[in-house]
C-alpha cells in the first residue's frame, strides 16, 4: 500500500476516474454495515490551506462469503458490500479534480467511513476489513485488514 502512495501526486489524482473509485467493506456475520451512513472523505493540504471533502458511497453489491478454515486461524462468514461514488459524489469529486488543477497539493488523507446496524445479539465487538480501488484495470488494496473493533453502547 506505502508503495501505491509513494508516487501518488496531484497529476494522478485528477486522471482519477470517480466511478472506477471503489470501496469494499467485508464484515463477520451478523454484523451490518449501514450504507446510509457509508462515505469517503478525502483530506487535501496545499500551501494556502487544508481541505476536507464528503463523499456518499451507495451499494453496488453485496454477497455473503462462506467461512474458511486456515492452517493458522479460522475466518468466520461475513457480508461483503461493493461500494462507489453515488451521482452527486462523483459530480462532487469532478469539481475537487478541476479545483485541483488550480492548486498545487502538498498532501492527502484518505478515509473510509461507516455506521453498523443495530446487532440482534448483544455483540462486543465487530471485526472488519476495508480495501479500496482506485483504477479499474487494477486489483483492490487493503487499507485495513481483519480489525476488531469494540462495541460501546451508549447510555439509554
Amino acid at each position: 500500500t506505502m508503495l501505491e502512495f509513494r508516487s501518488f501526486d496531484e497529476a494522478k489524482f485528477v486522471e482519477l476516474d470517480p466511478k472506477h473509485l471503489l470501496t469494499k467493506i467485508h464484515v463477520d456475520k451478523p454484523a451490518e454495515i449501514k450504507p446510509e451512513s457509508t462515505w469517503l472523505t478525502l483530506g487535501v493540504s496545499s500551501s494556502e490551506e487544508e481541505r476536507s471533502f464528503k463523499y456518499n458511497l451507495e451499494v453496488i453489491s453485496e454477497r455473503t462469503l462462506p467461512a474458511e478454515s486456515g492452517w493458522l486461524s479460522d475466518t468466520p462468514a461475513r457480508t461483503e458490500y461493493v461500494l462507489g461514488l453515488s451521482s452527486e459524489a462523483v459530480k462532487e469529486f469532478t469539481e475537487l479534480q478541476e479545483f485541483m488543477t488550480s492548486d498545487t497539493p502538498t498532501g492527502f488523507d484518505l478515509h473510509v467511513n461507516t455506521g453498523f446496524k443495530e446487532p440482534a445479539n448483544e455483540m462486543k465487538s465487530i471485526t472488519m476489513s476495508i480495501f479500496l480501488k482506485l483504477y479499474a484495470n487494477e486489483d483492490y488494496f487493503t487499507l485495513i485488514d481483519r480489525a476488531e473493533l469494540d462495541i460501546e453502547k451508549g447510555s439509554e
